[in-house]
């Protein structure tokens, strides 16, 4: 895995490569823009789910909005603030390394970058991935920091508003890889192979070995 300083561009001379090769190219939004735009029904979707599952956890946290309370929120300004604040982008880095934790050989690789863009982090790779590998690198990190980690800080107690918060914020932003799961799910057929190339997807379908000579 190397460092990059940005997700990488797409490279136009292996689109035309990976196409003269037999591989396919998804129909998928053009740039990340579009992309979150188609993907906000699956936003609001996951993000009930976690709040869900939460107020299943500890209703009690949920209370305001059940005895018609009016809610405000007082910010002070202290080191707890501060390390609150520093949560939210070292949450969303974490998400991203659950992504990498589950590409195939990630620390031999020299076709998977890491890097920071802005305060976010990002991983990102052009190694082939087979098909059911790359739907758990998508959905892994929302079933692990927004529905596995509320239990665990329920067990711990340390399940409150801005833990979901965290939690919540999490389940809105995998919208965009839930939508190209459902993409690579509806187009892609089974253990087919798939690549990245910038933000374009291709993939090959597996062709099965010919049977043995008749009898």
């Amino acid at each position: 895995m190397r460092f990059a300083r940005s997700i990488p561009l797409t490279d136009k001379g292996l689109r035309i490569q990976l196409l003269s090769s037999g591989w396919k190219r998804i129909k998928e939004p053009a740039n990340l823009r579009a992309a979150t735009l188609l993907s906000l029904p699956f936003a609001f979707i996951l993000g009930a789910i976690t709040l869900a599952i939460t107020y299943g956890l500890d209703p009690s946290i949920y209370a305001f909005l059940r005895d018609g309370q009016r809610f405000s929120v007082t910010i002070p300004f202290n080191l707890s603030t501060l390390l609150f604040i520093l949560a939210a982008p070292l949450f969303i880095s974490a998400h991203e390394l659950i992504h990498a934790a589950f590409i195939p050989n990630v620390m031999r690789s020299d076709k998977t970058f890491w890097g920071i863009n802005g305060v976010f982090g990002f991983v990102f790779t052009t190694e082939e991935i087979e098909k059911g590998r790359f739907l758990i690198i998508s959905i892994m990190p929302y079933l692990i920091l927004s529905v596995m980690l509320p239990y665990i800080l329920s067990i711990f107690s340390w399940l409150n508003g801005y833990t979901i918060f965290l939690c919540l914020l999490n389940a809105m932003g995998s919208c965009v890889d839930f939508l190209n799961a459902g993409l690579i799910v509806i187009q892609v057929p089974s253990g087919a192979t798939i690549v990245n190339n910038g933000f374009e997807t291709y993939y090959k379908a597996t062709v099965p070995p010919s049977p043995a000579g008749g009898i």
